[in-house]
């Protein structure tokens, strides 16, 4: 709750202040999550769906949406929130975030490291890069808002993947004489986690707000892991193999 919900809500006490009495108002960008979706029937999700969150990461993430909501609605800054699917690949180790393995699956094998799976190689899940992330932040920031438009939220463009198919990408971007260097990956699965993974309501995603304000989208997996190797690559025990 402090660190999402209060820091969230200081921050815009703050930009609110920066400002009072001028026409010019802090334009300010949230990072929200899909994970505030929650339990729904709804498949795909799209920015309309009604948030029920189902952990308290979730439920933080969708009061500061309505937050921004208010605070913008009522004149004390311009906001906008952003809603992540699961950002592939992250540089650095692994997190405790149930969907770590999304990044895990490519990262580790790439560095040489064995990569055991917690959840099922065909599990589907919504991603995107972390160059199509910022450069939708960036994007969002920059963007017109839409005359009239109250709700502030805004799912960023992503693609629906499965662990398997980040793996076959992964051995096509990769020269098959250098398949032996990569780390191995295997099944180690937990049920629990795997139950929480495959019940995921940002299984698949829809963006339409995000595409008519003009927000980049993720290119391919293999597009994916060769930037990644391109921006976070010095660790790597192989190149990308040429186009």
């Amino acid at each position: 709750l402090s660190a999402n919900l209060d820091a969230t809500r200081n921050m815009l006490q703050a930009a609110r202040k920066a400002r009072e009495g001028v026409p010019d108002k802090v334009r300010f960008v949230f990072t929200s999550t899909a994970a505030a979706f929650g339990e729904t029937d709804e498949s795909p999700v799209g920015d309309t769906t009604k948030l029920v969150p189902l952990n308290t990461y979730g439920m933080t993430k969708a009061c500061c949406e309505l937050l921004i909501n208010d605070f913008t609605r009522k004149g004390f800054l311009d906001g906008r929130s952003a809603r992540l699917p699961t950002v592939v690949v992250r540089p650095g180790i692994p997190n405790a975030a149930s969907t770590s393995c999304f990044s895990g699956v490519v990262r580790e094998p790439l560095h040489g490291v064995d990569c055991a799976l917690p959840v099922g190689r065909h599990l589907v899940h919504a991603v995107s890069s972390t160059r199509a992330i910022v450069g939708g932040l960036q994007a969002l920031h920059d963007a017109q808002w839409p005359m009239g438009l109250v709700d502030r939220a805004v799912n960023l463009p992503s693609i629906s993947i499965t662990l398997q198919e980040m793996i076959d990408s992964l051995h096509r971007v990769v020269n098959s004489n250098d398949h032996h260097k990569l780390g191995k990956i295997t099944d180690q699965i937990d049920p629990f986690l795997n139950k929480v993974v495959a019940g995921m309501a940002c299984r698949k995603m829809t963006h339409e707000r995000a595409m008519k304000l003009g927000l980049p989208e993720p290119g391919d997996l293999d597009t994916i892991i060769r930037e990644f190797l391109e921006d976070f690559g010095e660790l790597a025990v192989v190149a990308a193999s040429s186009e």
